[in-house]
């Protein structure tokens, strides 16, 4: 059964790697020969900069989600490992949002130079995403910070600590089961 999955996942790895390299040709592709044959004189430097250098990130993500999701197979053929499922959330899906926006951004600077600004939700999102926590980790805008540095506890915070303490031992009695 657990095969089924590995096999399952290596299947849909596969099927996505494929049409994202369709696309990120297609794409590109079409960037390229509008710009260079129909709109030539109105590229610069700096767009010309700005297109090498995302498609050189662009192309850094898609190899790396290449590498990481790639099945591994034993010397008898069976496999031993289906790669990193692509459909999983977290940094994975941030690597295919950078490459979604990037071809966005490419298609739209066909019409307008102001399209390369659109790079900007990137570092926006960004902050509204982990700015909170790296303000925690910091110790910045802690409001009460201040009164547990000099030692005064409420009973409000001291609930809260006890019903986390509980909570924290009640999951570690919890059975875990381990992929197989």
């Amino acid at each position: 059964m657990a095969k089924q999955s590995a096999k399952r996942i290596a299947q849909e790895n596969a099927a996505r790697l494929a049409l994202m390299s369709k696309l990120l040709v297609g794409v590109n592709g079409f960037y390229l020969v509008i710009r260079l044959f129909f709109q030539y004189s109105t590229l610069g430097w700096g767009e010309t900069l700005m297109y090498l250098v995302t498609l050189l990130i662009e192309l850094l993500l898609y190899r790396s989600l290449y590498m990481t999701s790639r099945p591994r197979y034993d010397t008898t053929g069976a496999l031993v490992d289906a790669g990193t499922d692509l459909s999983q959330p977290g940094l994975v899906s941030y690597m295919f949002d950078y490459i979604y926006i990037s071809w966005f951004v490419h298609l739209l600077s066909l019409v307008t130079r102001w399209a390369w600004m659109v790079y900007l939700a990137i570092p926006a999102y960004l902050a509204v995403a982990f700015g909170p926590s790296a303000m925690r980790f910091l110790g910045i805008g802690q409001g009460s910070g201040g009164r547990q540095e000099q030692g005064e506890v409420t009973e409000e915070d001291a609930a809260r600590e006890k019903k986390r303490r509980e909570k924290k031992e009640r999951k570690q009695q919890r059975v875990k089961y381990a992929r197989g």
